[in-house]
């Protein structure tokens, strides 16, 4: 190929990018991702193991499935500390994050549904990890926070989780990583606003 076939066929390829890509970022690491994808996938026959049904199917199954695995390699890691789940640690870590927060918002930031949400801070509460108090800006309502306890346990937790989070992705090479990691990110922030909607009583479909 000239040079003005391949100038013409990147013109053409940033064209369909553009157009697959009118909402998010316009630059040349997403551009180079979404061509190296594209050329990935291209022509090829996809097997459908779990399901036999769809690619959308077999893609919701898979991240399923992902989401299992991780959290069996991080329970097993918190063994010894004082958490019973592994919600239980991520919710204190999102408070040793954020400092103090209402219970519906530390739900929400997890995309937690209510009641399972709850039953965390219920749990959290009772060991004495966390801790909640008068809302100085609103008597009426409640805030949490860690208590020394629940410093102490999630200080000892970021020791051991990193290694249950290495296995989740110990397969794939750091340029995957990058690559797995945007598509993640690309699935939640379009679903997070479905989530919040969701969560205000509004219809999904």
């Amino acid at each position: 190929m000239d040079t003005y076939g391949l100038t013409k066929l990147l013109v053409q390829l940033v064209g369909e990018f553009r157009e697959e890509h009118a909402e998010g970022p316009l630059d040349l690491p997403s551009f180079l991702s979404w061509t190296e994808t594209r050329n990935e996938t291209s022509g090829d026959e996809v097997a459908l193991p779990i399901t036999g049904f769809s690619i959308e199917a077999e893609l919701a199954a898979y991240i399923g499935r992902l989401g299992r695995y991780s959290n069996t390699y991080i329970k097993t890691t918190l063994e010894g500390l004082p958490f019973s789940t592994d919600m239980e640690f991520t919710f204190t870590a999102i408070l040793d994050g954020v400092g103090e927060v209402g219970k519906t918002d530390l739900i929400r930031m997890m995309a937690f549904d209510r009641s399972s949400g709850m039953g965390v801070i219920r749990r959290l509460l009772e060991k004495e990890i966390i801790e909640e108090f008068p809302n100085p800006a609103d008597k009426r309502g409640k805030l949490l926070r860690l208590t020394p306890k629940g410093k102490q346990a999630v200080q000892q937790g970021y020791q051991k989780v990193p290694h249950a989070a290495n296995l989740v992705s110990k397969n794939l090479s750091p340029k995957e990583k990058i690559q797995l990691l945007r598509l993640l990110k690309k699935l939640d922030d379009f679903h997070y606003p479905i989530y919040l909607a969701e969560k205000k009583g509004k219809d999904l479909f």
